[in-house]
C-alpha cells in the first residue's frame, strides 16, 4: 500500500475527512478559541460547533449536527472510530523548528497558496496568520499538536470553502490511481524485460550489496572556494569539508572515482555506508557538505540564526561544490593518490537535493519558464518536492552552465527533479544514469519526479529502479518520533533498511563498475533479471527497467501522470 493511498483510506472516508486531512497535513496571553467551522459551497453555508468535535473526541457523543455531517460524508462506523483518533492523536512535533519553519519561505507558502486559501477568515481573508498562530499555539499544549489542540487555538471562527475541499479530495484520489497505475506498469514491464533478458545464473556469480576484499581508509578535507552570489555579484568564501574514502590498496588499473552529493538537512556522514562499501570494491569516494542545505543550516533556523530552511543560492553552488571536489582530487592525485585515480570517467551520485545536484553537472539545465507553470499548476502542492524546486524562482533568471565534461555517468535516488529541469533541460542529460524511486517516498513522489521525468533523459544507455516500500529516507535513523507517526497510518508498512541497502549498493557498483570502471563484466547485473533475483522471497521487491523499455514506459507514464494531471 503506498503512503498516499494510506493516507486516503486513514483520512478521506468522506467530505469531513478531507476537511480533517486538510488541518491534519499542516502538523509537520490567552487567545479567544474559534467556537465553529463555517462551510461554505457557493452561496450556502453551514456552521460545526468545535464543541461538537470534542465532546465526539472525548467519549463518542455524535450530537445531531455532528451526525449531519457524518451522514454527509458517508462515514461508517469503523471509519467514524478512525476519525475519532486521527483528531485526537498528537503530532511529535519540536514548538520551536515548528515556529521557525512556518516563517521561513518553505512554511509560508504552504500556509499561504495552500491552506490558507482554503481555510479562510469569516472575513474571507487568507488564513495564513491565523493558521500559523494556532499551529504553534497548540504545538506547546501540554497534550501536544493535534487536531482538536489546532482548532482550540484558532484565534478566530474559520470558513472552508467546501468546493475547493471536495476538488482536493477528488485530486489526491486521482494522485493515488496515478501512482498504483504508474507502479504496476513498471513491475509489468521490468517482468517483459527480464522473460526478454539472456539466461543469467545469479547464484554463480558473486553477490552484490557485500562488502567487497578491500581495507577502507577515510580522512576529511576542508576545501575553499571563491564564489560570486548570482543576484548581486559580490564574491565570496565558500567553505565547506569533504570525507574522502579509499582503498587499502589500488586496483590494477585505474581507480574509479565517485562524487556524492547529500540531501537537504542531511550530511555527508549519513551516507558514510555508501561511501564504505564503494571503496570496499577499489573506489575512492568524495562526498562534499553542502553548507547552505545541510543539517547544520537547519540547525541555524531552530536556534534563530538563520530565516530560512536552506539558501537558495543552493541551486547554483551545489553542482559547483562536485566541480571544486573533482578540482581537488586532481591537485592532490599524484601527492596523495600515487597518480592512480581516473578523473576522466567520474561518476557522481545524488540523493534528493543531491539528485538535483548530480544531474546538473551530468548536464540538465534550469528551465524557469517550465518552473514558473508548475509551481502555479493546481496539483502543485501535491507534489511535495515542488515546495523546494519553486524556491529556485527566486534566482535571477540567467542561463546556468553546470556541466561538468570530466563526470561520465549519474546515479540517483529519490532525485528533485522534475520541475526545476523540465523536459527540455533534463533532455541535455546523454551520460549514462540510473535513476532509483521509491514507492511509499512522500518528499519527491515517484509519480511526479521519476516516472514522469525517466522517459525526458537522453541518455542512450539509462536505468529506472523502483523499490517497494522505500519511503525517501530511512526515518528510524534520524528520528524516532518520525517512524512513530509513519508507523501510526493504518495499513502501512515500510521495507526493512538493511534490503534497500543490498538493493541500492547492488546496482549502484554494477552501474559503476560499467560506466565508471570500464569494467563490462558487470553488465548482467544491470538487468532485471538481477532485480528479480535480489527480490526472491522478499517481501518488498525492487522492479527495474532500461531504456529498451522506454517508449512503453513514456506511453504509461502519459497515461498515468500527464493527461491525468492534465484533465
Amino acid at each position: 500500500m503506498t503512503l498516499l493511498s494510506s493516507l486516503r483510506h486513514r483520512y478521506l472516508g468522506g467530505l469531513l475527512g478531507a476537511i480533517v486531512l486538510l488541518i491534519a497535513v499542516a502538523i509537520p496571553g490567552p487567545v479567544t478559541a474559534a467556537e465553529r467551522l463555517l462551510f461554505y459551497y457557493s452561496i450556502l453555508g453551514r456552521s460545526l460547533d468545535v464543541a461538537s468535535l470534542e465532546a465526539f473526541a472525548e467519549d463518542g457523543t455524535v450530537n445531531r449536527q455532528l451526525g449531519g455531517y457524518f451522514a454527509l460524508a458517508g462515514l461508517n462506523e469503523d471509519e467514524r472510530a478512525v476519525f475519532r483518533a486521527a483528531i485526537q492523536q498528537p503530532a511529535p512535533v519540536d514548538p520551536v523548528l515548528l515556529s521557525r519553519f512556518l516563517y521561513s519561505s518553505i512554511g509560508d507558502d504552504i500556509l499561504t497558496k495552500f491552506l490558507g486559501d482554503l481555510l479562510r477568515t469569516e472575513a474571507g481573508l487568507n488564513g495564513k496568520s491565523s493558521l500559523r498562530a494556532a499551529l504553534i499555539l497548540a504545538s506547546q499544549d501540554d497534550a501536544g499538536l493535534s487536531t482538536l489542540t489546532f482548532l482550540r487555538y484558532l484565534p478566530t471562527d474559520m470558513r472552508i470553502n467546501l468546493q475547493s475541499v471536495l476538488r482536493l479530495s477528488k485530486e489526491v484520489e486521482t494522485i493515488v490511481d496515478a501512482t498504483k497505475f504508474a507502479i504496476e506498469t513498471l513491475e509489468y514491464l521490468s517482468d517483459d524485460e527480464a522473460s526478454d533478458e539472456l539466461s543469467v545464473d545469479y547464484a554463480t556469480l558473486p553477490l552484490l550489496g557485500q562488502p567487497g576484499e578491500f581495507s577502507v581508509q577515510s580522512t576529511r578535507w576542508n576545501l575553499t572556494s571563491e564564489r560570486r552570489d548570482p543576484a548581486s555579484g559580490d564574491v565570496y568564501q565558500r567553505e565547506f569539508y569533504v570525507d574522502v574514502f579509499r582503498p587499502g590498496q589500488w586496483r590494477p588499473e585505474k581507480t574509479p572515482v565517485i562524487v556524492f552529493s547529500h540531501g537537504l538537512s542531511s550530511n555527508p556522514e549519513y551516507f558514510s555506508g555508501l561511501a564504505e562499501y564503494m571503496a570496499s570494491h577499489g573506489y575512492v569516494v568524495a562526498m562534499p557538505q553542502h553548507p547552505g542545505s545541510d543539517e547544520r543550516y537547519r540547525d541555524q533556523l531552530l536556534i534563530g540564526l538563520s530565516s530560512d530552511v536552506f539558501d537558495v543560492n543552493e541551486f547554483v553552488d551545489r553542482p559547483r561544490d562536485v566541480s571544486d571536489v573533482i578540482d581537488a582530487l586532481e591537485q592532490r592525485n599524484d601527492a596523495e593518490f600515487d597518480g592512480q585515480l581516473d578523473l576522466d570517467h567520474v561518476g557522481v551520485g545524488g540523493h534528493s537535493f543531491g539528485g538535483y545536484t548530480a544531474l546538473a553537472v551530468a548536464g540538465a539545465t534550469i528551465d524557469f519558464d517550465f518552473l514558473e507553470r508548475e509551481c502555479s499548476d493546481r496539483f502543485s502542492y501535491l507534489n511535495t518536492s515542488l515546495l523546494l524546486q519553486c524556491q529556485a524562482l527566486d534566482l535571477p533568471r540567467q542561463a546556468y552552465a553546470f556541466r561538468d565534461e570530466r563526470v561520465q555517468s549519474v546515479a540517483v535516488m529519490n532525485p528533485v527533479n522534475s520541475s526545476i529541469y523540465g523536459p527540455e533541460g533534463l533532455g541535455q542529460v546523454q551520460i549514462p544514469a540510473i535513476v532509483l524511486s521509491g514507492s511509499h517516498d512522500p518528499a519527491t513522489p515517484a509519480v511526479f519526479e521519476q516516472f514522469r521525468t525517466f522517459p525526458w533523459l537522453s541518455s542512450p544507455e539509462r536505468y529506472l529502479g523502483l523499490i517497494e516500500g522505500q519511503a525517501h529516507i530511512d526515518f528510524s535513523a534520524i528520528d524516532v518520533g518520525i517512524t512513530d507517526t509513519i508507523n501510526s497510518i493504518n495499513g502501512l508498512t515500510l521495507a526493512d533498511p538493511k534490503i534497500i541497502e543490498t538493493y541500492a549498493y547492488a546496482f549502484s557498483l554494477a552501474f559503476f563498475e560499467v560506466h565508471a570502471a570500464q569494467n563490462d563484466a558487470y553488465r548482467p547485473y544491470l538487468q532485471a533479471s538481477y532485480s528479480d533475483f535480489l527480490s526472491q522471497g522478499q517481501q518488498f521487491p525492487l522492479h527495474f527497467v532500461s531504456a529498451e523499455m522506454n517508449p512503453k514506459l513514456a506511453a504509461a507514464v502519459a497515461v498515468s501522470t500527464t493527461e491525468t494531471l492534465s484533465d
